[in-house]
């Protein structure tokens, strides 16, 4: 029986310190993260197809308001 591997870390996008400057979209290779305009009408980053996150934490490195943090899914 080979061993399980761990589910691959997401980014969990702290609304209160984002800012909507769109570095870590234009960091995401595989282009799973978005802004969208929030019900406050301040733009955010959203992780929109968790799926298809490889868990690079380049979006979180990129982000210069330390607004995203990789964790795993429980």
């Amino acid at each position: 029986m080979t061993p399980r591997r761990p589910a691959p870390r997401l980014p969990a996008i702290d609304p209160d310190r984002c800012t909507g400057c769109g570095r870590c979209v234009a960091a995401c290779d595989p282009r799973v993260l978005s802004l969208e305009t929030r019900a406050d009408w301040r733009k955010g980053a959203v992780l929109h197809e968790r799926a298809g996150c490889t868990g690079c934490s380049l979006c979180a490195l990129r982000c210069p308001f330390d607004a995203i943090e990789m964790r795993r899914p429980a």
